[in-house]
């Protein structure tokens, strides 16, 4: 009977540690249950920021609701406020709302005030090491809970006024160790308090909220910038295209008086008008050397012009380059001596006819030639060359002058632009000569010859291959394409 007894007692005593193991597995299974319910939670709303900053178009304030929404339903949370700072270059410094949701119990409640609300960044708080403030609004008067927050007492007592209120908890919004701005969560309810549950939640929502914040701010930020740009780089185009019709109309007025005195100049000088002295002779040549460069001039100015329009052209004919060549150094012979140096070209004899744009070569070797001579100290000399080399030609200006600095050599045929001990040497250049000189070259099918070592001198030329001049010759006008291209919509689309 007693072991009857015992076995009984043991039986007992078993199922209650059956029945107390069972409750704790099952408590612990709840409590497991319950710790990846509020995981999945909190890894769907984080799922669901990102795809709102990654996927949406919409503006700062309109995504700041949504996740405020989001927040709001999927947490159980009453109200949801988040703020932030304005993305345009006007900004204030204050934290403004940009989205806020409360519950569907709340949704009668009145809520302009939320809107309103402004926090300065200023406050102790903010600039304090602590991630987060828990304000129980029951115990806390509302001056201070005002001074805490960083925001006027008025504000915070028609909020709560408005909505029901209890307690507040707020995170601060960090991306890049920068305060970006502040996430509110709102309690109601006599037992309003913040669980443990909710600070893991908040804790990874306010690192999320926050990069994707600054992300969305830097967007718009950037956005804004662009537009600025683009009104800007309008303006510039409107005032480049207006001064580009300026030019083009004050180079064809200049042209033609220039042209009529060029003209009379040399009549005189060629006696049409009567013998005249030596002495005579040699100003009016000076004169006709000097119009006739304010003519070149004015026709790079119009090619610049006429490069950027598409309406700059290639008219070939058959030259012969060494007569031209003799003949624009004649012109300057003269200057040269002027300035003591020894200009020199060995004409050569029975040199190739070619197909060129004649007057635009003109151009290009009086360039050379010119430069050559303002840019070489007195007692220097200066040769000239032209040498046929059986499947190309070539013409080189070889001085012995101030050279062109390294650094600055790949700059040389830029618009506009002279090395600074050429400005020096000559305050009054353009910077059009030899940028024109490369288009002029390179549109006939040429290369630039260019070398120079500072203090020693300078080569400039150009060459031509004859299977290539020949192959062009069939075609007697070509047109390059235009400097600056006018936009197109594929181009807009590519910003």
């Amino acid at each position: 009977m007693d072991d009857l007894t015992n076995t009984k007692t043991n039986l007992i005593g078993r199922r209650k540690q059956l029945e107390q193991d069972l409750a704790q597995v099952s408590a612990e299974m709840y409590r497991r249950n319950k710790e990846l319910a509020d995981t999945n939670r909190i890894l769907s709303l984080l799922r669901t920021i990102d795809s709102l900053m990654l996927e949406s178009r919409d503006s700062l304030q309109v995504v700041c609701g949504q996740i405020a929404t989001f927040v709001s339903a999927m947490a159980e949370y009453p109200f949801v406020a988040i703020l932030s700072r304005q993305t345009t270059q006007t900004h204030r410094p204050d934290l403004e709302v940009y989205g806020w949701a409360v519950a569907e119990e709340l949704k009668n409640h009145k809520s302009d005030i939320v809107g309103r609300i402004r926090v300065n960044p200023t406050s102790a708080w903010l600039n304090n090491s602590a991630k987060t403030i828990f304000i129980d609004l029951k115990t806390v008067p509302i001056d201070k809970a005002a001074i805490s927050l960083g925001c006027s007492v008025a504000s915070i007592k028609q909020l709560v006024s408005e909505i029901p209120l209890q307690a507040i908890y707020v995170i601060k919004l960090m991306a890049r160790q920068n305060l970006v701005g502040l996430m509110v969560i709102g309690f109601t309810g006599v037992n309003a308090k913040l669980l443990p549950r909710d600070e893991a939640l908040l804790d990874r929502l306010g690192e999320a909220v926050g990069v994707a914040i600054d992300n969305k701010v830097l967007f718009e930020e950037n956005q804004y910038v662009l537009k600025q740009l683009r009104q800007t780089n309008q303006k510039l185009r409107d005032l480049d295209e207006t001064k580009d019709e300026f030019i083009s109309m004050a180079s064809h007025q200049l042209r033609t008086p220039l042209t009529s005195v060029k003209g009379y100049v040399s009549m005189v000088l060629e006696g049409d008008v009567g013998k005249i002295s030596e002495e005579q002779k040699k100003l009016l040549s000076q004169a006709f050397i000097s119009s006739q460069r304010m003519v070149y001039l004015i026709a790079d100015l119009l090619n610049v012009s006429r490069l950027k329009t598409g309406k700059f052209v290639i008219q070939r004919q058959p030259a012969q380059l060494a007569d031209v060549i003799e003949s624009e150094i004649s012109q300057l012979v003269e200057t040269a001596k002027g300035r003591k140096l020894e200009l020199s070209f060995q004409k050569p004899e029975n040199f190739p006819i070619v197909n060129l744009d004649e007057t635009k070569i003109r151009q290009v070797i009086m360039n050379f030639v010119d430069n050559a001579i303002y840019y070489t100290p007195a007692g220097g000399h200066i040769q000239v060359n032209l040498v046929d080399k059986g499947e190309s030609i070539e013409f080189t200006v070889v001085d012995d002058g101030i050279g062109v600095p390294k650094e600055e050599q790949k700059n040389m045929f830029t618009k506009f632009y002279r090395a600074a001990n050429a400005q020096k040497a000559r305050p009054d250049g353009t910077g059009l000569g030899l940028f024109m000189a490369q288009k002029v070259i390179v549109a006939q099918g040429g290369a630039i010859i260019f070398h120079s070592e500072p203090g020693k001198g300078s080569t400039f030329g150009f060459s031509f291959s004859k299977a290539k001049l020949e192959e062009l010759s069939k075609t007697k006008q070509t047109k390059p394409a235009p400097e600056n291209p006018p936009a197109t919509a594929a181009d807009e689309t590519k910003t």
